[in-house]
């Protein structure tokens, strides 16, 4: 059985945090390990493994890697895989644009493409937060819990600019949004605003921008039982297939129908029920 919840942020904490996304999963009598693919997104997230610690590896590595029980996961451009082998239980918190570097106070650029210890990064804290999580009877206990942690850090956050609120409508607008006007709206200069967005994000504008749209067709993917590619491109703003193929290929690094063989191999859908 499989539990779901996704809890809205508090509004002291809206202006970085996206939401707090929990999952708590319990294997059937005889079911193995469970390998399922998670592609790039757009979001930059905390993962905080409560019961069990994932095995994660880059698609093209040959071994699986224990996780620590927090992860910090910055700008990503590599699917990886992760494979479960007990019973687990998972919480997300999920950053606006922007958000993780007002939490952090690092540039993007340095936590790139990989999982992070949230130990090295956020210090003894975060998996203290971890074990107070795993005594919790609820899910909803567990998100007061790490809301009760988050509200802790809005002393460190750095202010909201209006870089951020543009870059939120990259994200609302999904991607679609010209370079030239998000950069107007975050008051900078083309040049300003694509040195901040590395800051920031950790990625130019144009390569977040098309981060969105495959990250949008790759969870109405895994939402499908029966994909049609096609309607998938269209819904998901690509005006024609080789532009979807390509950015399928570059960040997911296999074809649209070659993915949806390797989700029969490895039927996990771990984004199915992300929201941005």
């Amino acid at each position: 059985m499989i539990q779901f919840r996704f809890f809205d942020p508090h509004p002291l904490l809206a202006s970085f945090v996206q939401s707090i996304f929990l999952v708590d999963h319990v294997l059937e009598p005889g079911e193995g390990s469970i390998v399922g693919q998670y592609p790039p997104t757009p979001q930059h997230c905390i993962f905080l493994y409560i019961k069990e610690k994932f095995q994660a590896k880059k698609v093209n590595d040959t071994e699986f890697r224990l996780r620590p029980k927090a992860v910090v996961v910055g700008p990503q451009v590599t699917r990886m895989e992760l494979t479960v082998s007990h019973d687990y239980t998972v919480a997300v918190i999920g950053f606006r644009p922007g958000g993780l570097f007002r939490l952090l106070g690092i540039p993007m650029e340095e936590i790139f493409d990989d999982g992070f210890d949230g130990l090295e990064l956020m210090g003894s804290d975060i998996n203290e937060l971890v074990d107070r999580c795993a005594e919790m009877a609820s899910l909803e206990e567990m998100h007061q819990r790490i809301t009760h942690y988050l509200l802790g850090k809005l002393t460190k956050i750095k202010d909201l600019l209006p870089i951020d609120k543009a870059l939120f409508h990259m994200l609302n607008y999904q991607g679609h949004l010209p370079i030239t006007q998000v950069a107007d709206l975050a008051c900078l200069s083309l040049r300003q605003f694509e040195r901040k967005c590395k800051e920031r994000l950790g990625l130019s504008p144009k390569v977040y921008s098309r981060l969105i749209r495959f990250s949008n067709a790759y969870r109405l993917f895994e939402r499908s039982e029966t994909p049609n590619w096609s309607e998938i491109a269209y819904l998901s703003g690509y005006y024609d297939q080789m532009h979807f193929i390509k950015d399928f290929k570059e960040f997911a690094g296999i074809t649209p129908t070659m993915m949806e063989e390797e989700l029969k191999r490895k039927p996990l859908r771990f984004q199915k029920e992300i929201r941005f």
